[in-house]
């Protein structure tokens, strides 16, 4: 996988040094985190990542990746305000488009989410507090991480094999669309 270069999204590389320095500092830490301790978004750490644990897409692909991602099973939705982290665990349903909205009609995931706000998808694959995961992230158009979709663990807490396969799978397939 790869990433967007830095300096695409931070427009310097100044903060990008910053993040990189904060990284290696805090392996493992949550990208918000990384973000408040480093004055940049969540999207501007994002693009720092080290090469081959983020896969940036357009936000043009949000409902075609929500639409993938709703056949996966239970999964974990998450949304971090930095000053609350929520969680969900079930299966996303699948969305239908109306005024600018994708609707979600589901228990425990159900809600509205503005198509247009997305402006990046990323496919992360990294250590987060020393356990692997995978995740798709969806970022605004102001930096900000509107939430994130990990793939569901079994009872060991060791990922399901075949979320692993369908996540990898979609990377590749919407990684070959990228302008």
């Amino acid at each position: 996988m790869s990433v967007q270069s830095p300096e695409a999204v931070a427009g310097s590389p100044r903060p990008t040094a910053a993040i990189r320095a904060d990284l290696e500092a805090n392996p493992g830490s949550a990208l918000e985190d990384v973000a408040a301790r480093t004055g940049t978004t969540p999207a501007e750490v994002l693009a720092a990542l080290p090469e081959g644990e983020a896969l940036c897409l357009p936000g043009s692909l949000f409902v075609e990746v929500m639409d993938e991602i709703a056949g996966w099973g239970e999964i974990t939705l998450v949304m971090n305000t930095g000053d609350v982290i929520l969680e969900a665990k079930g299966e996303l349903p699948k969305g239908s488009e109306g005024r600018g909205f994708l609707n979600l009609h589901g228990k425990p995931i159900g809600g509205h989410l503005r198509i247009d706000a997305c402006r990046t998808v990323a496919f992360v694959t990294r250590h987060l507090f020393g356990t692997p995961t995978r995740s798709v992230q969806f970022y605004s158009v102001t930096g900000a991480c509107m939430f994130k979709v990990y793939l569901g663990r079994g009872p060991e807490r060791q990922l399901i094999p075949a979320q692993v396969a369908a996540f990898e799978a979609a990377a590749a397939r919407f990684a070959e669309r990228r302008p």
